[in-house]
């Protein structure tokens, strides 16, 4: 979330970012009431997701504003293919493909951001402790840690700096922090630090403690590393299995995509064969943030 007076220039950017944070809030609001929920709205999920990937620190760019692109992209596709090809059932297929493209290019994103987040996450710990031990003020810990972390990390932290200052409250800059980030570790990391700045505690055993936990982490992560690797090992052989048996049916018929392309068997088959290709990309890159 950017800084509130950075887009009031702009109406439109305004009021998404606005939305924006309406949303974050009435969803704290029920988290407090009732607890977690499964079912949250389709807009809230792909704030996340957007906050996920790293496109909104980068572009600042909502949900609202993200279903449009594709949905402006979706129908530009869907017309040129129908110009070119004649075919409706082609042409309506695209808009899914656009869809399922724009899925994976967040999760590919999202794994980017995740991995990038998660190598800084030592060397803020570090930081933390040794500039606790000569401030006490949580604000001025993390802006000093600025000047050492890279991003997404860096972003992440000017954010809470500007929102806590702003606010004249870590509280709310704390969750909207912690809604913000997916890695498990660092919100465990930001809840720790969000506590012991309310009871004056002692920083660098916070980060003593975190330390402690994140090594054990990344030690068991570590010796699941061959396991996913063999996961993504066969998944590749399947693709490659499959690309070969299309080969071989181009021993059949001399048009073998003609056929692919022509007839509503033929796109079945490839509407068919797109979907097990995203499903694979996507479990393969799942399999790195789970790890």
């Amino acid at each position: 979330m950017k800084e509130y007076f950075d887009v009031r220039d702009n109406f439109i950017v305004a009021w998404l970012d606005e939305r924006y944070r309406k949303r974050i809030d009435k969803e704290r609001d029920l988290q407090i009431a009732v607890g977690n929920r499964e079912r949250k709205s389709l807009l809230y999920k792909l704030d996340r997701m957007l906050d996920y990937s790293g496109l909104r620190n980068k572009m600042n760019i909502g949900a609202e504003a993200y279903i449009a692109f594709i949905a402006a992209l979706m129908a530009a596709c869907a017309v040129i293919t129908h110009i070119f090809t004649g075919n409706i059932f082609l042409a309506i297929s695209v808009t899914f493909i656009v869809i399922s493209i724009s899925s994976v290019v967040l999760y590919i994103l999202s794994g980017i951001y995740y991995s990038r987040l998660e190598k800084e996450i030592m060397t803020f710990l570090n930081l933390v402790e040794n500039f606790s031990k000569t401030e006490n003020d949580i604000v001025q810990i993390f802006k000093k840690t600025i000047h050492y972390i890279n991003e997404p990390l860096r972003s992440i932290m000017e954010e809470f700096c500007s929102e806590a200052e702003s606010m004249g409250d870590t509280e709310p800059a704390f969750e909207n922090m912690i809604v913000r980030v997916e890695h498990a570790k660092c919100r465990e990391l930001f809840r720790n630090l969000n506590v012991c700045s309310k009871y004056e505690a002692n920083y660098d055993e916070v980060a003593c403690d975190c330390r402690t936990s994140m090594l054990d982490y990344l030690s068991v992560k570590s010796e699941r590393a061959a396991i996913i690797a063999n996961g993504r090992a066969e998944i590749i052989i399947l693709l490659i299995g499959a690309m070969c048996t299309v080969f071989l049916f181009s021993g059949i018929t001399e048009n073998i995509f003609g056929v692919l392309t022509g007839t509503l068997a033929g796109n079945i088959i490839l509407l068919y064969c797109f979907i097990v290709v995203v499903i694979c990309m996507v479990v393969m890159i799942m399999f790195d943030k789970r790890s």
